[in-house]
């Protein structure tokens, strides 16, 4: 009997064999950095979340002319009333 189709299945496993091996350390190496992208998502979503917040926080506090007008023009009033009196 003839081994030579034996070794050449023999190589052809081996060959697939390295190729597993490799492709689960790949696999490895791709998990690792799709965690490590996960966490800096994750990390990116906290400060936008954090920025909104503090922007909004800003929007509401920021002085509004038409309302200061309003108290000016009120307080001047008042004020006229004042020395009137």
């Amino acid at each position: 009997m003839d081994a030579k189709p034996f070794e050449t299945l023999e190589a052809k496993i081996n060959l697939v064999l390295e190729r597993l091996k490799a492709s689960q350390t790949e696999k490895g190496a791709l998990q690792e950095e799709v965690s490590l992208w996960k966490s800096r998502y994750e990390e990116a979503v906290k400060q936008l979340e954090e920025l909104t917040r503090e922007r909004d926080s800003l929007q509401k506090n920021q002085r509004d002319p038409a309302t200061e007008e309003l108290i000016r023009t009120k307080i001047s009033a008042l004020l006229a009333k004042l020395e009137a009196a």
